[in-house]
């Protein structure tokens, strides 16, 4: 389902376990943010303007005067890229997951991606429930200065990057070669 008055528009949505108030951000809203900032300044803050799109990113949330269910699936139909952060193992999340895995089907420009934050003792799939055990999840760490690094080799970027030149591209935008090096 494309939204024709969003042609220009390319949005990432997040799920993850929300803080609780007095709380510090999250790890997860880092990672995710960080993320939405490396693709957007890829694509709309280079120097020479080749590439000018919009760029927006929202959580997964209920908005008022409609159910939680249908706020949320239309968040997730208005997308192009759903970050979910599994880190948490928080069962609203595990909800927004399998929503989103099922609209992806019919939405050939929905990309679901799974990102967890790296624990020491803890490796992969440990705290994956089975049925996400199959897809491609992406580690994160945070260093001392509480910067995100994702342990992936860039392929995170690399595929919403690729996402990104897809769903432009299908709207008759042309990307030419977009250089690769890290940022």
């Amino acid at each position: 389902m494309i939204n024709n008055n969003m042609k220009n528009q390319f949005t990432i949505s997040s799920a993850y376990e929300w803080k609780k108030d007095g709380e510090k951000i999250k790890n997860s809203e880092r990672a995710i943010k960080h993320i939405y900032k490396m693709i957007k300044s890829r694509f709309s803050d280079n120097e020479n303007k080749k590439f000018n799109y919009n760029f927006n990113y929202r959580k997964l949330r209920a908005s008022a005067g409609r159910t939680m269910l249908k706020s949320i699936i239309k968040r997730i139909e208005d997308s192009q890229v759903v970050i979910i952060d599994l880190t948490a193992e928080n069962k609203n999340v595990f909800i927004e997951s399998g929503i989103a895995l099922a609209l992806e089907k019919s939405n050939d420009f929905l990309s679901i991606y799974f990102i967890r934050e790296k624990i020491d003792g803890k490796k992969l799939p440990d705290g994956i429930p089975s049925d996400l055990q199959g897809y491609f999840i992406s580690e994160y760490i945070l260093d001392k200065n509480e910067k995100v690094i994702f342990k992936d080799n860039n392929s995170l970027r690399m595929s919403i990057e690729s996402d990104v030149k897809d769903y432009f591209n299908s709207r008759e935008q042309s990307f030419n070669s977009i250089d690769e090096t890290i940022i």
